[in-house]
């Protein structure tokens, strides 16, 4: 095959007149089409194929070009070109590429082409592994911004520049015009590139289909820079770069490193913060001066900081390059934001080696939002290879991770790597992952799992952004429900460590394991959050709830309206004892206190041991058993007003009753302190035991409510149920204990309404039997069904 040099593509064209055709093998890639916006300013007729159209195939046929869809020989033999240039992702076996071959005309790969244009510009190219497209969209954004005219040729769609290549021209005389390319490393053509001045930004472990290793990929590198006719701009907190060109001269070094020629200091930013990244410059020992991006992450602050040291190099005045580069919001697939409303923030992005994702998901972190979900492609067979294990360990920043089939990018598969065993190498690592091979599945399952307030990102260089932009397009079609507009709008209001749930089941959260659904569901993380909440609540005039362990309790079948608050966030739940207090919070369990006060030396607080519920909830329900209340043992209480407003106030000075405490009727118990009396390990474990044998002896081990009704002042209510010959009877699923009359059971199948229609047999049958009107110690809340 007639392959071409740079050298010799640069006198081809020098020599094909005005009018001649170009022929572009896989003219619908980024990089190809970029080419043929080139070819098509020079002059040049293009023609082209490629396996679909696409946007970029089609801007290039509004501008004259003929694209066919198809690789068709036949087509070649028509045309006959003058040049024929390929992608790196088209085989050998092409049957254009024979036809060329078998007919002499030259041909050339893409970046070989591109480095052959470049001859007649003033080059700025821009290399590395990661971050070079966001790079030269910068650099030639804030090149235009600045009035310099330039050319460029950007890897990817850039919204804020008309096409992602074009060539500007000077007049005779002139200087050429500063030309901003990408140099691709990934085929072996970075040295084919003379450029006047070569940013590098990186060098990694990536490639290494094409380069037998890393040593072979700085070889690349070294070579590049030598070629380069100036400047070399390198950054400095890449080890492997300092090592290359740290001693070469006509080299200048950017980044975070305290040795820097332009030395970068990241300026803070509040979290959750809309307000781009700033950051300063220093350079010769001086501040050069402040600079903002709106590009998350600090790998993005120093790919801005290469930009600012190129123009602050060609004589821009700092000033004018931090205008420059305010506004740019970045490459298509580089943090892009496909749709954001009150609810969720989606965003696709082209990551696809470990270093990448793992500052992407850094950056993705520093948007706050409850959870972190991300989509990922495995990008070629080799890569994922020789990464796996670094692949595993990468995901760590995101929540939740879905992994579709690897992107084949024309490489046939290899035995054993898959994007199962992906996953299965992300759970060991604790990773909560799951393997979704297909893309329109996996957009199912994140969707089925997003909650208002989660920031997701599609990762990947394949095909997965289709999967992303089809999510954008649902979820702008979607009809948003009351419940999740005020989820979205609690959320922006609390910090991302308060849980926080709509139409959350609560069968699940009460010991008698009924009831139906909250409309919204909260675990706040602080005082602080709770209080949000309870605010929240006022405004909207939502009812609010709060919920305990969920003993002593019975959720309709309906389910709750409003707000369901359950203090059981671990802020609730510290428990410290110091000398004969023992200072608990709202959500610390009663079994929990007993054990403690046992280890402590503690006495009195034995009888808490069969209380299955919690401190909050014991507080307000006044709980008991064994013949104590549970304020036989407060001294102080800590608790909250529904203005969000914190209160202290001793034991003493409360009105509390059985099985009740009006003060949190309407406000919420934060926690207490309780008073124990000093005994012995002996005295308090044998009393415990004790305890623990009546209660198993006398209460059954089903789900149930604990106690249902109230001790009537005749007869205790389990002795009542029992006389009246009602032990054993069922409604439903639910069933009066055998163990213990005052006690309904659920044998895995009841509904509250079986529940409530036994509760309503009991007292009609106490009733009329012995003109009893039984009571209900159990809480009933929630809407029938």
């Amino acid at each position: 095959m007639l392959n071409l040099t740079s050298t010799q593509a640069a006198s081809l064209l020098e020599s094909i007149s005005p009018g001649s055709t170009i022929y572009l093998v896989g003219i619908g890639g980024c990089g190809m089409s970029g080419l043929g916006h080139l070819l098509l300013d020079l002059g040049f007729r293009v023609e082209g194929s490629d396996l679909a159209s696409n946007d970029d195939t089609r801007g290039l046929v509004d501008r004259g070009a003929r694209v066919q869809v198809g690789h068709d020989a036949g087509r070649l033999q028509e045309v006959r070109p003058a040049l024929v240039a390929y992608s790196s992702a088209v085989r050998r076996n092409n049957p254009e590429l024979l036809a060329a071959e078998a007919w002499r005309i030259p041909t050339v790969r893409r970046g070989v082409l591109l480095a052959g244009l470049l001859e007649r510009q003033r080059g700025i190219c821009v290399a590395g592994m990661h971050g070079k497209t966001t790079t030269s969209a910068l650099l030639a954004f804030a090149l235009e911004k600045l009035s310099a005219n330039p050319g460029y040729a950007v890897g990817a769609r850039v919204p804020q520049l008309r096409r992602h290549a074009r060539l500007s021209r000077t007049p005779a005389g002139e200087l050429p015009p500063l030309f901003v390319a990408e140099a691709d490393e990934s085929d072996g053509t970075l040295a084919e590139f003379r450029p006047h001045y070569a940013i590098v930004l990186n060098v990694d472990e990536e490639h290494l289909d094409y380069y037998a290793n890393v040593a072979a990929v700085c070889q690349e590198f070294d070579r590049f820079a030598t070629q380069s006719r100036e400047t070399v701009f390198f950054c400095a907190d890449d080890p492997r770069l300092a090592e290359l060109f740290s001693r070469r001269t006509r080299t200048v070094s950017f980044g975070f490193h305290p040795l820097a020629d332009y030395r970068l200091v990241m300026k803070p930013v509040a979290v959750d913060s809309t307000a781009p990244n700033g950051f300063e410059v220093w350079h010769a020992g001086a501040p050069l001066g402040d600079f903002r991006t709106g590009l998350l992450g600090e790998k993005n602050v120093s790919n801005a900081g290469a930009v600012v040291t190129l123009l602050h190099h060609l004589g821009y005045a700092p000033d004018a390059i931090a205008a420059a580069i305010s506004d740019f919001r970045g490459a298509a697939r580089r943090q892009e934001l496909l749709f954001e409303d009150r609810r969720f923030r989606l965003f696709d992005d082209y990551a696809h080696h470990p270093a990448e994702i793992r500052a992407t998901l850094q950056a993705f972190r520093s948007l706050g939002g409850r959870r972190l979900l991300v989509a990922f492609q495995p990008h070629r067979y080799t890569r994922t290879q020789h990464l796996m294990a670094e692949f595993a360990a990468s995901f760590t920043q995101a929540d939740q991770v879905w992994v579709a089939d690897i992107y084949a990018a024309s490489e046939q598969p290899i035995a054993g790597v898959t994007s199962a065993r992906l996953v299965e190498m992300m759970r060991e690592a604790g990773q909560v992952a799951q393997y979704c091979g297909d893309l329109t599945a996996l957009r199912e399952k994140v969707r089925a799992a997003m909650l208002p307030g989660d920031v997701v990102l599609f990762l990947g260089a394949g095909d997965i952004t289709r999967a992303a932009h089809a999510m954008a397009a649902d979820l702008r079609n979607e009809s948003v429900t009351p419940n999740e507009s005020l989820v979205a709008e609690l959320s922006a209001e609390i910090s991302p460590e308060t849980v926080l749930k709509r139409d959350e089941p609560l069968n699940k959260r009460t010991t008698m394991r009924v009831g139906g659904k909250a409309d919204l569901y909260v675990e706040p993380a602080s005082e602080d959050d709770l209080a949000a909440v309870v605010r929240f609540c006022r405004k909207h005039q939502l009812k609010f709830t709060l919920l305990g362990r969920g003993s002593n309790l019975l959720i309709r079948d309906g389910g709750i309206r409003g707000v369901v608050v359950c203090l059981c966030h671990p802020s609730f739940s510290r428990l410290e004892i110091a000398e004969d207090r023992i200072r608990c919070g709202a959500g610390v369990r009663l079994k929990a206190v007993a054990v403690e006060s046992r280890r402590a030396g503690l006495s009195g607080l034995e009888f808490l041991e069969g209380i299955p519920g919690s401190v909050g909830g014991s507080l307000r329900m006044n709980a008991g058993a064994m013949g104590s209340w549970f304020f036989d043992v407060v001294e102080k209480l800590r608790y909250m007003d529904h203005d969000g407003v914190v209160h202290e106030r001793l034991a003493a000075e409360v009105n509390v009753e059985y099985r009740g405490c009006p003060l949190l009727r309407n406000h919420i118990a934060l926690g207490a302190v309780l008073k124990g009396v000093p005994a012995t390990a002996a005295t308090i474990a044998e009393r415990m035991q004790k305890y623990s044998e009546k209660r198993w002896e006398s209460q059954p081990a089903a789900p149930s409510a604990g106690c249902i009704f109230k001790n009537p002042q005749t007869v205790p209510a389990g002795k009542l149920i029992d006389e009246l010959g009602l032990k054993g009877t069922r409604v439903g699923g639910a069933a009066v204990s055998d163990v213990h009359g005052n006690f309904i059971v659920n044998d895995g199948h009841a509904t509250a309404r079986d529940i409530l229609q036994l509760i309503d047999l009991i007292k009609e049958r106490a009733r009329t039997v012995r003109g009893i009107e039984l009571q209900t110690e159990v809480e009933i809340l929630g809407e029938p069904e």
